[in-house]
């Protein structure tokens, strides 16, 4: 049968949650006071611009991520990587040398402490 306390009980627990998340949440002109007077706050981009693996780096990083000693890989144009640290390129790659077709893709690459890592995105 429907217990109508239950439900009430749940969806004000539920509200208070919520409310909660909210009043703790920095607004826009907060984060942008605390930069201002802190800006070591915020993460120094490389003055050199974006840290890319040569083809070489990539290459080696994407095979190592697919466990595949035959995989080719062309990177393309790469950006700062939205999800974590690195960057994130467009590519074209093969597992198998002996596919005819390369596919299309999208592959992360960070720098760890033992050199390159790649993550295939999509």
């Amino acid at each position: 049968m429907f217990n109508a306390g239950a439900l009430i009980m749940a969806a004000s627990g539920t509200l208070v949650g919520i409310g909660g998340t909210l009043a703790f949440y920095p607004t826009q002109g907060q984060l942008s006071a605390a930069i201002a007077s802190e800006p070591a706050l915020c993460a120094k981009l490389a003055a050199s611009g974006l840290e890319i693996p040569s083809p070489a780096e990539a290459l080696g990083a994407f095979r190592r991520a697919k466990n595949t000693d035959q995989a080719t890989l062309r990177i393309g144009e790469c950006s700062k990587n939205i999800m974590g640290p690195g960057v994130q390129c467009a590519v074209k790659y093969k597992l198998r040398t002996s596919w005819k077709g390369e596919g299309d893709g999208e592959v992360a690459f960070s720098r760890g402490p033992d050199g390159w890592q790649a993550v295939q995105l999509q």
